[in-house]
């Protein structure tokens, strides 16, 4: 049995392996590629806004403008245990100061950006970054309140759960954290909020706290991710691989790859695999987020295009939860303002689906009906400030046109027949070149 299974294999092996070397790509599409690979000099696209910036402001400018090579700057042990003993320095001070105020008879308080609101922001670094505490709007947690009660044993709770674990420098997921405490929290959104707070609170990403997020985003390609432990993962397998957790813990890529395509859905990223995407449309990253990204697929995107220096095109339905994760992609999400800086891809594309593929490409009996909540969507998605920017308003246009048309439709309409994304949509996209963002 193990024999005929291994014959099997190998016909498999080489049949994939004749059709690699059967295959010629078009000599636009190697063009266009090559064009998309041609990376920037550095400092060239670096636009400052006119405000007077603060330090650390100037330090992510500059990080964002140099190019490793795809090694990860990583910190020495006797940084990292620095680091960690500040933050275990943090967490202690905050902790007794709680306690103190509690022993002396009066009502512990704590003072939390509001990250609810889009105005406790700042869009003018291309990306949507919470604003300093100094300058922000803030909600006072109040222990007595019993509005706010819960909140702040939230915030106690995470902040001794994380103190714990920088003192054992150990890790834990947000949900093994939620299921050791479930009678406490009930949902796993409260648990969330306390995390976010926390991460304010001390400013530093829930990473750093050994906190990490539960991945759900696929990654397939030709890249190898060196992780600090001494394992190696190979991206080129078939079905893709589960994006790691401890994003953090990459050393370094390495990759042949000359740009990388952001898919929406998982479908669509299984049938790019099928139809041969890595070979017909490569060299290429394909990563999908399963819908609307999690942490870990934003942070590795992140990653990915900052130290391999490569372009990260989208791929998303025609419609207003499309748009949606690709503007989350590209500038982050409210509720993550406080880590844009590691989540934040402003450098993205759309390479579509756009109006003009809909029309021309699209069967009527494809094209559906915007819904009232489609409807709500796209006006509360145009009124976003971000947008207020010349590629913003180009994004709006795109936004005010679907409204106006009342009109949707998703990827799989405008290449429907078998192989039709990677045979001719794809291809003819990427060559035309003309891209959103």
């Amino acid at each position: 049995m193990e024999l005929i299974n291994k014959e099997v294999l190998e016909l498999k092996s080489d049949f994939t392996l004749n059709s690699i070397f059967s295959f010629k790509q078009d000599p636009k599409l190697i063009s266009a590629i090559d064009k998309l690979f041609q990376k920037e000099k550095l400092g060239l696209n670096l636009v400052l806004p006119e405000r007077k910036l603060d330090f650390g402001e100037v330090c992510q400018l500059l990080k964002g403008s140099s190019s490793n090579n795809g090694e990860f700057n990583e910190l020495t042990r006797e940084e990292a245990l620095n680091k960690r003993r500040e933050l275990i320095k943090k967490i202690e001070k905050i902790l007794e100061d709680i306690n103190n105020i509690a022993q002396s008879g009066d009502t512990p308080k704590l003072i939390i950006r509001n990250q609810s609101l889009w105005s406790n922001c700042i869009y003018d670094l291309d990306r949507v970054t919470l604003k300093s505490l100094q300058v922000a709007k803030t909600s006072t947690l109040i222990y007595s309140n019993a509005d706010d009660k819960s909140r702040f044993n939230t915030i106690v709770f995470v902040l001794t759960k994380a103190h714990e674990l920088l003192s054992k420098n150990l890790s834990v997921t947000r949900r093994e954290l939620f299921y050791q405490n479930i009678s406490r929290f009930r949902n796993q959104s409260k648990l969330d909020v306390g995390v976010r707070d926390v991460c304010c609170l001390l400013e530093t990403p829930p990473w750093s706290l050994g906190i990490v997020a539960t991945a759900k985003g696929l990654i397939a390609g030709p890249l190898k991710m060196f992780n600090a432990d001494g394992t190696i993962v190979n991206c080129m397998a078939s079905g893709g691989i589960l994006i790691p957790q401890d994003i953090s813990g990459i050393k370094e890529f390495q990759s042949t790859a000359k740009y990388i395509l952001v898919v929406e859905k998982d479908a669509i990223f299984q049938k790019l695999l099928d139809e041969g995407a890595l070979v017909r449309l490569g060299p290429v990253i394909i990563i999908t987020g399963k819908g609307y990204p999690d942490v870990c697929t934003r942070q590795l995107l992140c990653r990915l295009v900052k130290e391999l220096g490569l372009k990260a095109l989208a791929l998303v339905d025609y419609d207003p939860h499309g748009y949606e994760i690709f503007l989350t992609y590209k500038y982050g999400s409210l509720a993550q303002s406080h880590l844009s800086d590691t989540l934040a891809c402003s450098s993205l594309l759309l390479l579509g689906v756009r109006p003009d593929d809909v029309t021309t490409l699209a069967p009527k009996a494809a094209r559906l009906h915007l819904t009232a909540p489609d409807k709500r969507k796209l006006i509360s998605l145009i009124k976003r400030p971000y947008l207020e920017s010349p590629t913003g308003n180009r994004i709006k246009e795109d936004l005010t046109g679907m409204l106006a048309s009342g009109m949707k439709a998703e990827i799989e309409a405008v290449a429907s027949t078998t192989a039709a994304l990677c045979d001719s949509y794809l291809p003819s996209k990427i060559i035309q070149a003309d891209y959103l963002g």
